[in-house]
């Protein structure tokens, strides 16, 4: 049970456990819980995500302008990449040992459950990142010096993993407007 708030000289008086006062006492404890609970769980999200930013600012090329898909999807995989040194570090440390168990277990356990997800993240619904195709958006992420609190300010977008990315698209894909013609009658002939 929570402390009882009591008015001033009354510091002795007891309060009836089903009372209405006891009631309101109780609600606002359990709100304060809530709250606290609810701001940590939000500076932990806003951490991770500015973590991710920070990121993607410090990879970003000084000329570039604004990127392009194929750029943006070259800086993502990148990012999907970014504990692979460590893995091999963990990777060699493990081989080297004559220990049955494995060690910093746990930390190469969390860097492959967060590569897995982000990498079905990217390959799903799509990755959010900062939008690098904006000129003012992209102009403010290089000034951004990484305080949290700004983050709202930077735009993020979804950026899922180009369909035709590692395939040869030369296959099926018509080059002039006169291929396209002979396609969609082809299309036509088989349909008929």
């Amino acid at each position: 049970m929570p402390k009882v708030k009591t008015k001033f000289g009354q510091e002795n008086k007891l309060i009836h456990p089903k009372s209405r006062k006891a009631d309101q006492i109780s609600r606002e404890w359990h709100r304060d819980v809530r709250v606290k609970n609810n701001k940590k769980t939000m500076a932990q999200k806003m951490t991770a995500l500015g973590e991710k930013i920070a990121w993607f600012r410090d990879q970003l090329d000084p000329q570039v302008t604004v990127y392009t898909t194929e750029q943006t999807a070259d800086l993502v995989e990148r990012y999907l990449g970014r504990f692979d040194e460590e893995l091999e570090q963990i990777r060699l440390k493990n081989q080297i040992g004559q220990r049955s168990s494995r060690q910093h277990a746990s930390r190469e356990d969390a860097i492959e459950h967060s590569q897995k997800l982000e990498k079905d993240e990217y390959e799903g619904c799509g990755l959010e990142i900062p939008d690098l195709s904006n000129p003012k958006n992209l102009e403010y992420l290089r000034s951004w010096t990484g305080v949290l609190r700004f983050i709202p300010n930077i735009t993020l977008k979804r950026f899922r993993k180009p369909k035709n990315m590692g395939v040869n698209v030369t296959s099926d894909t018509p080059t002039t407007a006169e291929e396209e013609v002979e396609k969609s009658d082809e299309k036509t002939m088989e349909v008929v």
